[in-house]
């Protein structure tokens, strides 16, 4: 792999990959998402893509999240693809879905979401060899980032992978273990686990993006399984995200129960869900996936964790 200027890489024997930028950029957090409902992989890849690229505007992407759902689980390659033709690939992570969401629908087959502006971008790389593994990953995530992770003020850690539930939360111990017992972790497991950094699948790992700059963040993390439970957790866990933030709201981060998807589709209310969302987030961005196993905290101050059957949300405002 080439370096280039502003990235950071680091190798260890259980081959950790670190990469990021030197510097803010000046002015606001910029943000751009956008999601596709096509059926071929590429086009759906392109059109999530383009969507976000309008949205962000004129600033420069710093990262670029792809989320897939199941259909297109097979043809990942081919979604990424699609994304690399609008942004440049060394900029694209992501990995796959029950199904992925934005503010448009929560049964998208791609989303994407685009970063610029106030914020720098520092990700990092694991391999596991298994669920007696999961914390010593998470340990190498955590030393990885750990100098980026001393900047700020804003921080928050996006974590993915190969961590279906109950091995997501011994990954989160294992980054807390480094980083601090209540230093800000949101996330999801990967569906089928594969995870893609710069561009590349990367199979049998976990993923951190670490994003730090002058943000605030809010966080929810809440499970109600019952048919109204579904709807009105979904509300509240938002509203405990954005608390009094709801006017410099940049976007919320949104990682869904793969379990709760399939109640809320039996019910035949899952399209309220994301009505519910929409409720608390007003015009803000909203953008995730359901998953395998959510990680997040129930507050601002509430140490992370990683749980099963719950919605889990990150509430990002611009200072």
């Amino acid at each position: 792999m080439r370096m280039r200027a502003g990235l950071v890489l680091a190798c260890v024997a259980a081959v950790v990959l670190a990469f990021g930028a030197q510097a803010l950029a000046a002015g606001r957090l910029a943000v751009g998402n956008g999601c596709s409902m096509a059926t071929e992989a590429q086009a759906a890849g392109e059109e999530a893509a383009k969507k976000a690229k309008a949205a962000l505007g004129d600033a420069a992407p710093k990262l670029v999240l792809v989320h897939y759902g199941d259909p297109l689980i097979s043809k990942a390659a081919d979604v990424i693809a699609g994304v690399a033709a609008v942004f440049a690939k060394d900029t694209v992570y992501g990995c796959g879905a029950y199904s992925a969401l934005t503010q448009e629908s929560n049964n998208a087959s791609v989303a994407v979401l685009a970063l610029g502006g106030d914020v720098a971008v520092t990700a990092a790389v694991a391999a596991t060899a298994g669920p007696k593994d999961d914390s010593e990953c998470g340990k190498k995530i955590g030393e990885a980032l750990k100098d980026a992770a001393a900047k700020g003020p804003g921080k928050v850690l996006l974590l993915f992978g190969a961590c279906h539930i109950p091995r997501n939360d011994q990954v989160v111990k294992g980054v807390c273990g480094v980083l601090g017992e209540k230093f800000p972790i949101v996330g999801a497991a990967a569906f089928q686990d594969d995870i893609f950094a710069r561009g590349e699948r990367v199979k049998g790992s976990n993923l951190g993006i670490l994003l730090t700059g002058n943000f605030a963040c809010g966080f929810g993390l809440m499970k109600d399984m019952t048919v109204e439970g579904l709807i009105n957790s979904a509300r509240e866990t938002l509203r405990t995200a954005i608390g009094d933030k709801k006017g410099k709201l940049a976007v919320v981060l949104v990682f869904d129960c793969g379990g709760r998807r399939g109640e809320m589709q039996k019910n035949k209310n899952f399209e309220k869900e994301l009505e519910a969302m929409k409720q608390v987030a007003g015009a803000a961005p909203v953008f995730g996936f359901y998953g395998s196993g959510e990680m997040g905290c129930a507050g601002a101050d509430a140490a992370p964790k990683g749980v099963g059957y719950h919605i889990s949300a990150c509430a990002i405002a611009a200072e």
